[in-house]
């Protein structure tokens, strides 16, 4: 078929985007979860468009989105998310979609389009073809707990010996209330601030970071580990559940005062023992080629690269 129809998102669509989104993506997502994500969407801040290439009987064949990152805000900067069914590839698909959101980029004045795209993949290919430039690379790492290393004593008196003391932030908040959750999103928002990725890091709003470590159902707070100098956060490391078995790190980072010191590594030895202690198989991580203390610190803990991907930028109007 030519001359795809393409469409604004409706509500009968979640079905077929959760599908594709999950082919095209690599990550589960069905049509509740999708309309959940949806659901905690700002758009009274941030704008967003998704589109949906459909067949002579309207069924979504592929979608296309351009947005705003909250964690990445600039009001002239977006995001594309572009997907095809399988079987429908290499029909022209993906290019009926992106004519369409290259036209609202326009509109909206955009400066700047990017996303994440694997090696050797099609949609590599389809947006080198299309004058997108890789700007950041970034690298799958996975560990297998059996083998994990723990927290030595030595490692520990190493950093306790400085005053630096290790807790989570669920043991935080029982101890001071919501005052916790607010000083660990500032860490967090601290800790991002020269992370390399597509775009400058911006606070991510906190009720989403209050979603993602916190109330949401993967979330585990008693497996967010927080280090303290004193009454200050300077150090964290964080993971979310990611399937029966396996545990997904969302952030590990040291204030830059207080790097090289084993606080990142002791940290993460934290989160070892604690993954090994309630059953998880596999930890899993990315980590961008410019955060070369953390791809080294990695290595160093055994977890090897498995994949890689490039970030990749369009700059517009130029």
């Amino acid at each position: 078929m030519t001359g795809w129809r393409v469409r604004a998102f409706a509500d009968p669509d979640y079905t077929a985007y959760a599908r594709i989104a999950s082919l095209a993506e690599g990550r589960r997502l069905d049509a509740t979860a999708a309309r959940a994500e949806d659901g905690h969407w700002d758009r009274t801040r941030y704008e967003r468009l998704r589109i949906v290439a459909t067949d002579e009987e309207d069924a979504p064949v592929g979608y296309g989105e351009i947005h705003q990152e909250p964690s990445r805000y600039d009001p002239r900067r977006y995001f594309l998310r572009l997907g095809v069914d399988t079987d429908r590839r290499r029909q022209g698909i993906g290019a009926v979609l992106w004519d369409r959101l290259a036209i609202e980029l326009t509109a909206r004045s955009a400066e700047v389009v990017g996303l994440w795209a694997g090696d050797a993949t099609a949609c590599q290919a389809f947006i080198t073809k299309r004058g997108f430039v890789e700007v950041v690379r970034s690298y799958a790492q996975v560990l297998a707990i059996a083998s994990a290393p723990l927290p030595t004593r030595a490692v520990e008196e190493r950093v306790t010996g400085t005053g630096i003391r290790v807790t989570t932030l669920a043991a935080l908040r029982d101890a001071l209330g919501d005052a916790a959750l607010e000083a660990a999103w500032d860490l967090h928002s601290a800790c991002r601030l020269d992370h390399a990725a597509l775009g400058r890091a911006t606070p991510e709003p906190f009720a989403d970071w209050l979603a993602h470590n916190v109330t949401d159902a993967d979330a585990l707070p008693d497996a967010y580990f927080v280090a303290l100098d004193g009454a200050r956060y300077v150090g964290v490391s964080s993971v979310r559940r990611e399937g029966e078995d396996t545990l997904r790190i969302g952030i590990t980072g040291v204030l830059p005062a207080y790097r090289r010191r084993g606080i990142g590594r002791l940290l993460k030895l934290r989160v070892h023992a604690w993954a090994r202690a309630k059953g998880f198989q596999e930890i899993h991580t990315n980590t961008t080629k410019a955060n070369a203390a953390m791809l080294a610190l990695n290595d160093a803990l055994g977890y090897p690269i498995v994949a890689s991907w490039g970030g990749y930028e369009l700059r517009l109007g130029g």
